[in-house]
C-alpha cells in the first residue's frame, strides 16, 4: 500500500472519523463535568537526605553521589506509600469517624456505605474498642491479630480509608532536585483533605521515628529487664548472707572473731602469769620445807649431825668411790651414772664442809632467832597463792576452751558467709556494669534525632482542582480519531479486493499493470473535450493524464506491432470506453488500430498469449 492509497481511504472515510471524533470529545466533556469537585491539601517534609543537620552530624555527608540520593528518595518514598504507613492513617481516620458519630460533638468527614462492605454494629463496637486501646506514637511494627486486620479492612473500605483508596487519593513525589518531599492528599472535601495530609505526615513521621530507633528501644528494653533480674539476684544473696548471720547471733562475723581472737590472748597471757606464780609457790614451799627440815634437824640434834657428819662423809667418799669405779667402767659414757656421780661428789663436798663449818664455827644467831611457826606461816601463805594459781588456770583453760570452740563455729560461719559475700561481689559487679550499659543505650536513644522534619503543614484549599475538562476532551478526541485511523487501516489491510498496482501483481503472478484510469462520466462525452487541452475540460484532466501515461509507455515498445488485452472481472467498468479512448488517443500519434469489443467470460485466460500487456481501468 502506498501513501496516496492511505490518504484516499482517509478521505472516502473523513465523516466517519470527524464523528467519532466529536462523540468522544462530547462524552468526555460531559462525564469530567459530571465528576465531584476534588480538593488538594499539601504537605512538603524536609528529608535531610541531601543535607543532614542533626545533632550527630560531623559533616561526613559533604559529597553524596547522586545515586546514593535518589535512591534514599526512592526508598523513602516507598515507605511512605507502603501498607503499613497507610495503615496507621486507616486506624485514625476510622477512630476520628466512628467516634463522631457516636459523641455527636463534631461531624465526621464521611458516613459508612453498607453497599461498599455491609459490616454489623456489632463488628464496628468491636473495632472502635480494640483501635481505643492502639497507641499509635509507639508503633513500630503495624503487625496485628488477622482477625483485627480483616475486620479493619472491611469497616474502612464502607467508609472510604482502605489501602486502595487513600492510595489513589494520596501522591508522594520529591520536589524537584530539593531536599525536600511533597505529600499531597486530594479528597472530595477541603477539611478531609487537610486533616488527612496533616494526620498522615504526623502518623508516618512518628512511625519512621520508631523505625529508625526500634533496634535502640530494643537494646533499652533488653538492658533493662537484664538489670532487674540481676538486682533481684543481688538482693536475694544479700538477704541470703543476713538472714544467716541473723540466725546465727553474728552480727559481724570479723568483728565478733576478732574480739574472741583477743579475748583469748588475754586469757592466754593470764594463764602464763597464774603458771608462773603457781610455780612460784611451789619452788617457795618447797624450798621453805627443805629449809625446815634441815632447820629442824640442826635444831633437834645438831651434835647428832656432827657426829653422824663422819660417818655421812665416810658413805659418801665410798659412794663416789663405787660411782667412780662405775663410771670408769662405763667410759664415762653412762648420763645417769655421771650424773649420779657428780651428784655424790657435790654432796660429799657439802657434807666436807658442814663437817668443818660444824667443828670450826659457832651458829648463826640469826638463823637462830628464827623460829618454826614463822616458816610455818611464810609456808602456809605460798600454799594459799599455789592454790589460787591453780584455780585461776583451770578457770582459765575452761574459758580459752569455750572461746576457741566457739571461734572454730565462727570459722564455718565466716567461710559460708565469706561465699556468699564473694557471690553477693561478683552479681554487685555485673548489676553494675549492666547499669552502666543501660545508662550508655539511653543515652544513644536520647540523641536519635529524626532527619524527617514538617516543613510546610497542609493549608485549607481554597479552590477544588482543575478538572482540564477542555483539554481531556481533545485528547479523547484525538485518541479516538487515531483509533478510528487504525481500524480503517486494518480494514483496507484485510480487504482482498484488487486496489492498488502492487495488489495487481500479487493476485496476477506479477503481470505488468501500466496504469489507472479514472472513472468520467459517458453522458453526452464529446472525445474532442476530452483530450482538448485549453482548459475547458478540467473534470478530465485526470482521465486524459492517465490515459497518456499508458500511451507513452505503449509507445515506448519496440515492436510495431502490439496486441493489448483490455479486461475486468466485472461488468459495467469501462473496458470498451478505455479500449475507445485508447484508440482514439493513438490515433491521433498516427497510429493504426483494430479494435474488438468481445466478451470471453471465464475463458478469456486461455487465449491470452504469453507477454500480453492488459490495461484494466480502476
Amino acid at each position: 500500500m502506498d501513501v496516496g492509497y492511505l490518504i484516499r481511504i482517509l478521505a472516502r472515510r473523513k465523516w466517519l472519523i470527524l464523528a467519532a471524533m466529536l462523540v468522544a470529545a462530547v462524552a468526555t466533556f460531559f462525564f469530567i463535568g459530571r465528576k465531584p469537585e476534588r480538593f488538594k491539601a499539601t504537605v512538603i517534609v524536609s528529608t535531610g537526605i541531601v543535607n543532614y543537620k542533626g545533632i550527630n552530624s560531623d559533616n561526613s555527608d559533604a559529597f553524596v553521589q547522586q545515586y546514593q540520593v535518589e535512591n534514599a528518595f526512592s526508598n523513602l518514598i516507598e515507605l511512605a506509600q507502603s501498607r503499613s504507613s497507610i495503615k496507621l492513617l486507616t486506624i485514625q481516620m476510622l477512630r476520628h469517624d466512628l467516634q463522631a458519630e457516636d459523641s455527636g460533638a463534631v461531624p465526621p468527614f464521611r458516613q459508612g456505605h453498607k453497599n461498599l462492605s455491609d459490616f454489623t454494629d456489632d463488628e464496628r463496637k468491636t473495632l472502635l474498642t480494640e483501635m481505643a486501646g492502639i497507641n499509635l506514637d509507639s508503633i513500630s511494627d503495624p503487625s496485628f491479630r488477622k482477625e483485627f486486620d480483616y475486620l479493619l479492612d472491611k469497616i474502612a473500605r464502607a467508609y472510604g480509608y482502605d489501602h486502595d483508596a487513600i492510595r489513589r487519593s494520596l501522591v508522594v513525589k520529591r520536589r524537584a532536585e530539593t531536599d525536600y518531599l511533597t505529600i499531597e492528599m486530594i479528597t472530595e472535601s477541603p477539611a478531609l483533605s487537610q486533616y488527612m495530609a496533616n494526620e498522615y505526615v504526623e502518623r508516618f513521621l512518628t512511625y519512621y521515628q520508631n523505625l529508625a530507633v526500634r533496634e535502640k528501644r530494643k537494646k533499652v528494653g533488653f538492658f533493662s529487664e537484664l538489670l532487674l533480674r540481676k538486682k533481684a539476684v543481688v538482693d536475694s544473696i544479700t538477704e541470703l548472707r543476713y538472714g544467716y548471720l541473723r540466725s546465727r547471733a553474728l552480727p559481724s562475723i570479723s568483728k565478733q572473731s576478732e574480739d574472741l581472737i583477743a579475748q583469748i590472748s588475754d586469757f592466754e597471757r593470764a594463764k602464763e602469769m597464774a603458771l608462773s606464780r603457781r610455780n612460784a609457790t611451789i619452788a617457795s614451799v618447797s624450798k621453805i620445807d627443805d629449809y625446815m627440815d634441815r632447820r629442824g634437824a640442826r635444831d633437834a640434834g645438831e651434835t647428832r649431825n656432827r657426829i653422824a657428819g663422819k660417818y655421812d662423809t665416810d658413805e659418801q667418799i665410798a659412794k663416789v668411790r663405787e660411782l667412780t669405779q662405775k663410771s670408769m667402767e662405763t667410759g664415762g659414757k653412762d648420763p645417769e651414772v655421771e650424773e649420779e656421780l657428780a651428784e655424790a661428789k657435790r654432796q660429799l663436798e657439802e657434807s666436807i664442809r658442814n663437817n668443818a663449818r660444824n667443828i670450826g664455827k659457832p651458829r648463826e644467831k640469826d638463823e637462830s632467832k628464827r623460829t618454826k611457826e614463822d616458816l610455818y606461816k611464810e609456808r602456809v601463805s605460798y600454799d594459799l597463792d599455789r592454790i589460787d594459781a591453780e584455780k585461776t588456770i583451770t578457770q582459765l583453760d575452761a574459758k580459752i576452751g569455750t572461746l576457741k570452740s566457739r571461734l572454730s563455729g565462727i570459722v564455718v560461719d565466716d567461710e559460708y558467709s565469706t561465699n556468699l559475700q564473694n557471690e553477693e561481689k561478683r552479681a554487685q559487679e555485673e548489676f553494675n556494669t549492666i547499669n552502666d550499659q543501660l545508662i550508655t543505650a539511653k543515652l544513644d536513644l536520647s540523641k536519635s534525632e529524626s532527619p524527617l522534619s514538617v516543613a510546610e503543614n497542609a493549608q485549607l484549599p481554597e479552590w477544588p482542582e482543575p478538572d482540564r475538562q477542555v483539554l481531556l476532551s481533545l485528547f479523547a478526541a484525538v485518541v479516538i480519531g487515531t483509533l478510528t485511523a487504525i481500524i480503517l487501516f486494518l480494514l483496507a489491510y484485510m480487504d482482498g479486493s484488487l486496489q492498488s498496482p502492487d495488489l495487481f501483481k500479487r493476485y496476477t503472478d506479477n503481470l505488468t499493470l501500466l496504469g489507472a484510469i479514472s472513472a468520467v462520466p459517458t453522458q453526452g462525452l464529446d472525445f474532442n473535450k476530452v483530450f482538448s487541452s485549453n482548459g475547458e475540460s478540467s473534470r478530465f484532466v485526470l482521465f486524459r493524464e492517465s490515459l497518456r501515461k499508458i500511451r507513452t509507455q505503449v509507445l515506448q515498445e519496440d515492436d510495431d506491432v502490439h496486441i493489448f488485452l483490455i479486461a475486468s472481472t466485472k461488468s459495467n467498468e469501462g473496458k470498451t470506453f478505455t479500449m475507445h479512448a485508447l484508440a482514439h488517443s493513438l490515433a491521433a500519434n498516427n497510429k493504426q488500430v483494430l479494435m474488438l469489443d468481445t466478451n470471453f467470460k471465464t475463458r478469456c485466460r486461455n487465449i491470452i498469449p504469453t507477454g500480453l500487456q492488459a490495461t484494466v481501468p480502476c
